[in-house]
C-alpha cells in the first residue's frame, strides 16, 4: 500500500514539474507564470481602485461578460446570493451599494500569483441609511480577484463585519435620542 501511495506521489510531482521544465528547456523558467502575474496585476489593482472609489463606469470594462461576484461573509448579515453575470454584477453595484456614501482600503498586502490577485487590508466605509442615519465602520477585509484574457472573471470578498453590526447596535441602542421630540 505504502508503495502505491509513494508511486502516486512521485507521478504528481512529475506533472506538476513538467510545465516548469518545458519553460527551463525553452531558456524561460517561470516566464509564464511570471507574466501571468504582471498581466493580473494591472487589470486588477485598476478594477480593485475602481470598485474601492465606487467607480463603476470604470470598473464595469473590467469585468468579463461572465464574471461572478460574492461576499460569502456578508450572507448571514446581508443575505447576499453570490451574482452572475456582468449585467447583474453591475445592478447590485450600482443600486445595491448607492447607501454607500465612502469606502476607503488601507492596504497591508497584495499579492498577485498567476491570474489570481489578493488585496488584504482595513476596509472603512460609510452606510447612509433611508432615516437619515449614518454608520461609518472598519474591518478587516480580502478580496480575492481572479483574471482571465485581461478581464476579471470573478471576485471575492471577504471581511468581518463585527465592527460594522457592533455600530448597528449603538445605533439602534434603547434610550438613544431618536430626533423625534
Amino acid at each position: 500500500m505504502t508503495i502505491f501511495r509513494n508511486a502516486r506521489f512521485a507521478l504528481a510531482a512529475v506533472a506538476l514539474a513538467i510545465p516548469a521544465l518545458a519553460q527551463a528547456a525553452e531558456g524561460r523558467p517561470g516566464e509564464t507564470y511570471l507574466d501571468a502575474g504582471k498581466a493580473t496585476a494591472s487589470v486588477a489593482d485598476a478594477y480593485f481602485a475602481d470598485y474601492i472609489a465606487l467607480d463603476w463606469d470604470g470598473l464595469e470594462p473590467l469585468l468579463a461578460e461572465d464574471a461572478s461576484f460574492a461576499d460569502p461573509t456578508a450572507e448571514l448579515l446581508f443575505g447576499n446570493p453570490p451574482t452572475e453575470g456582468r449585467a447583474a454584477i453591475m445592478e447590485k453595484f450600482r443600486k445595491g451599494y448607492a447607501s454607500i456614501s465612502q469606502m476607503s482600503f488601507a492596504q497591508d498586502r497584495a499579492i498577485h500569483s498567476g491570474n489570481m490577485a489578493l488585496y488584504e487590508g482595513t476596509l472603512s466605509w460609510t452606510l447612509n441609511f433611508a432615516d437619515g442615519n449614518v454608520v461609518s465602520t472598519s474591518m478587516p477585509f480580502v478580496a480575492m480577484i481572479r483574471v482571465e484574457d485581461g478581464k476579471v472573471v470573478s471576485h471575492r470578498d471577504y471581511g468581518d463585519y463585527a465592527n460594522f453590526i457592533e455600530a448597528m447596535r449603538e445605533l439602534r441602542a434603547p434610550g438613544q435620542d431618536s430626533g423625534e421630540g
